[in-house]
């Protein structure tokens, strides 16, 4: 089942000792023209060049010059030429280029033109003094500014800088989350490194409990160590129990038994937890002894390590925590994968009494894992509930009980629920792959039905199956007919569909329709059918069609290099929204312009959310092959390939390098099931929309009469939903 995903770090940093002479360095590397600031640096010397001492040759006047130019943008009381200067330096290989992005990491005095102290006040200066010295890691004096940087003590000296924009909040943020990532970038390097002083120094980050322990954590789980590390230490924090399961490493296990009886509760939890992961059966004793424990945390690490191995006491466990109301949470999360009548009817009751929403919503989705006939009895009797009607027929769409059919047809039976029951039958049908005559007879009925509300319903299911004619169901006379059409086609993937939407697109009367027919710009507007200047009005507009309105304008405006354009493109490609700057990126990487990957490059040195940085790297992978070669976007993917802390955009960076990039994802068989329900005493908005983004695609949607949208046609996984944004494009960052 889908489900709906709905910290200000200070840093203070210590001076490293003074750069001695370390003989021959690799020479330095031109830069290759592109966007300033904003290069990506390189993360390591490329191998096998010569190296010359810092007096002599060709390449040393070269790297002599570069650092005399660095020097003097330094001296600049202009925040952008001072981190110009920076990024020189750091693209500058040279001991005394080393040395000034040491000095820019230590305390030094706040504010003023120089360069100690340079990287506490502005988070960009901190990324590019990370990413320059990771790309001497295999210095102690580099790895020695990285470690300081992630020290617990380091927290009180790092400033976030107050924007001048009408933001602040905002600027706050991004600030917070440029400093994060670059403490992020820092615990890679070091872990990426190999050093073993290094390892065991982001081990005691690790136990720290400061602002590099995260990082720290992250870091070793992408670097599992060579050696042992954590077979020897003594495991005294939560933290350090779950990266030793995360680690996988078998020789740590001794170390997790030592903690499973010690006195802290936390620390018992997570060791017991920890060797459920593990699937080591030494822990069922004290699971079983931690199943009846009075602190809540140790009974649930114990059942949950129960259910983890299979035990015969699981389904009990289960059952004594979805009836406590300490516990409940953890049961019925638990009782997800646990099958027994007691945990049916332990859930049943939860589903039935309990006063929290979300607690009920968990019951119903417990229940729709249980394949047993009482399991299903319970959902239809369920139904009957306005509060859980739509939770309960989405649990029996998709219920592994074969009677779920059966209820389903039941629940079409009666005019109050034939609505819902078609839905459930259109979900199950495309999820599991079960039919029904009666079902398809509904969802018949229901597009011919001369209610608007009942034909919407079977039309949308009908076109996603493919057994009715997407052109011909947006010719209805109904928009909320057409709406439902449009969000069945997400269903389809052919350029025939895009086509037939946006076709419609640009002669639709009805306003919100429009913006549910975007969702045929997915893929942009290869054709040029939607003007232009609509795409950028729709785009700067921030309705739910803004993200895929940007994408066709980004793909569309980078190709034609329009100087009035550009501006635009430029601007959503620095929305304060991350939705539009994921979708303008894959704008540009499916574009036909040569400086796309220029510009996809520069976003990605600033950018700190993760799901845009991920859409970066990839638009970049998907470059012609013809511009794989290119510095600027050779240097972009190598960094995301050692220092992006986020996995799936490391290994995109990695294939991509290595000449196996991925085409796009193809559409899934997934259905979200989206329901809102109006708060006591008031009504829903009529015509509500919002935004789903799935796998990296931000779809336009629009809810029925009755609070439903369904989605079809999406990959597994989670997936987040906003609604009826209006974006502050105007605004970038």
């Amino acid at each position: 089942m889908r489900t709906i995903a709905g910290a200000l770090l200070a840093l203070a940093l210590v001076s490293s000792p003074a750069t001695e002479a370390r003989g021959q360095q690799p020479p330095p590397r031109k830069a290759p023209p592109g966007l300033v600031p904003g290069r990506p640096f390189p993360v390591q010397p490329p191998p096998g060049r010569a190296t010359t001492s810092v007096d002599g040759g060709a390449g040393d006047f070269r790297a002599r010059f570069g650092l005399d130019v660095a020097l003097r943008l330094l001296r600049s009381t202009d925040a952008d030429e001072r981190l110009r200067g920076l990024e020189r330096a750091a693209a500058t290989r040279t001991p005394e280029a080393l040395s000034l992005l040491e000095r820019a990491a230590a305390p030094g005095l706040l504010g003023g033109a120089t360069v100690e102290g340079m990287a506490r006040h502005d988070p960009r200066a901190l990324l590019v003094v990370v990413r320059g010295l990771a790309s001497w890691v295999d210095q102690e004096s580099a790895r020695t500014a990285l470690e300081n940087l992630l020290a617990p003590a380091s927290a009180s000296g790092m400033r976030v800088p107050v924007g001048a924009s009408r933001d602040p909040a905002a600027d706050e943020a991004e600030s917070t989350a440029r400093i994060q990532l670059a403490l992020r970038e820092a615990a890679m390097a070091l872990a990426g490194s190999g050093n073993a002083t290094s390892l065991e120094g982001l081990i005691t980050t690790a136990r720290s409990g400061g602002p590099g322990q995260l990082p720290a954590l992250e870091a070793l789980a992408a670097h599992p160590p060579t050696t042992p590390l954590l077979a020897g230490v003594t495991l005294t924090t939560p933290a350090m129990v779950a990266l030793a399961a995360k680690l996988g490493d078998l020789r740590s296990i001794g170390a997790i038994l030592g903690a499973v009886h010690a006195s802290d509760p936390a620390l018992r939890a997570s060791a017991i937890a920890a060797l459920g992961v593990l699937g080591d059966s030494r822990v069922l004793d004290a699971a079983r002894e931690a199943a009846s424990e009075k602190d809540p945390r140790v009974r649930v690490a114990g059942t949950d390590a129960l259910v983890r191995l299979g035990a015969d006491g699981a389904p009990g466990a289960v059952e004594a925590l979805v009836a406590d109301d300490t516990t409940a949470r953890d049961g019925l999360r638990l009782a997800q994968d646990v099958a027994s009548e007691g945990v049916t009817k332990a859930a049943a009751a939860r589903a039935v009494a309990a006063a929290d929403p979300e607690l009920r919503a968990l019951a119903v989705v417990a229940l729709g894992r249980q394949a047993s006939p009482l399991a299903v009895t319970a959902l239809v009797t369920l139904a009957g509930d306005t509060r859980l009607a739509g939770d309960a027929v989405d649990a029996l769409a998709r219920s592994p009980s074969p009677a779920a059919m059966a209820a389903l047809e039941s629940l079409a039976a009666s005019p109050g629920s034939r609505r819902l029951a078609a839905r459930g039958y259109f979900v199950r049908r495309s999820v599991r792959g079960e039919r029904s005559a009666h079902g398809d007879a509904l969802l018949a009925t229901l597009a011919a039905s001369a209610d608007g509300a009942d034909r919407a319903v079977g039309v949308e299911a009908l076109v996603a199956l493919g057994e009715r004619q997407l052109e011909r169901a947006l010719e209805d006379g109904d928009p909320r007919v057409r709406r439902a059409a449009a969000m069945g086609a997400t269903a389809l993937d052919s350029r025939s569909t895009a086509s037939a939407l946006i076709s419609r697109l640009v002669v639709e009367p009805d306003e919100v329709t429009r913006r549910v027919l975007a969702a045929g710009l997915v893929e942009g507007d290869p054709a040029g059918t939607v003007p232009t200047t609509t795409l950028v009005e729709r785009a700067e507009e921030g309705g739910p069609d803004a993200p895929l309105a940007a994408l066709a304008f980004a793909r569309r405006a980078a190709a034609d290099d329009d100087d009035e354009l550009v501006p635009k493109l430029d601007a959503l490609l620095a929305s304060r929204d991350p939705v539009i700057r994921t979708q303008v990126a894959r704008g540009l990487g499916a574009s036909k312009a040569r400086n796309a990957a220029g510009r996809l490059a520069h976003a990605y040195t600033w950018e700190p959310i993760s799901e845009v940085r991920r859409a970066l790297v990839e638009a970049l992978a998907g470059r012609p092959a013809a511009e794989q070669t290119a510095p600027l976007l050779r240097d972009a993917l190598e960094l995301a390939a050692r220092l992006d802390p986020d996995a799936l955009t490391r290994a995109v960076a990695r294939r991509a390098l290595d000449g196996s990039a991925e085409s796009r994802r193809p559409v899934g068989r997934e259905v979200a099931w989206l329901r809102v329900v109006a708060a006591e005493g008031a009504t829903l908005p009529r015509q509500l929309t919002g935004i789903v983004d799935a796998g990296g695609v931000a779809l336009p949607v629009v809810f029925d009469d009755d609070g439903y949208a369904l989605v079809p046609g999406l990959p597994p996984g989670e997936l987040h939903l906003r609604l009826a944004p209006r974006l502050p494009t105007d605004q970038p960052r």
